[in-house]
């Protein structure tokens, strides 16, 4: 669980840098206040990112293994 408060900045789980919305597994994708659930599934590739929406310098990397 991603619990966000950060007014401004939507988090959002992607399959790439930049990239679209990584949805599988992931409950309420994009928020700026509340909670993002991500149940891993096991076909998930191994590296995902996060990243704020509105300001493409504001993310990292999500290592699954």
């Amino acid at each position: 669980k991603f619990i966000v408060n950060a007014g401004g900045h939507p988090f959002q789980i992607r399959a790439s840098n930049g990239g679209s919305a990584y949805n599988t597994g992931v409950t309420n994708n994009t928020q700026s206040n509340g909670t993002i659930t991500f149940i891993v599934p096991m076909a998930a590739p191994a590296t995902l990112y996060y990243q704020c929406t509105a300001h493409s310098g504001m993310g990292a990397v999500i290592n699954i293994v």
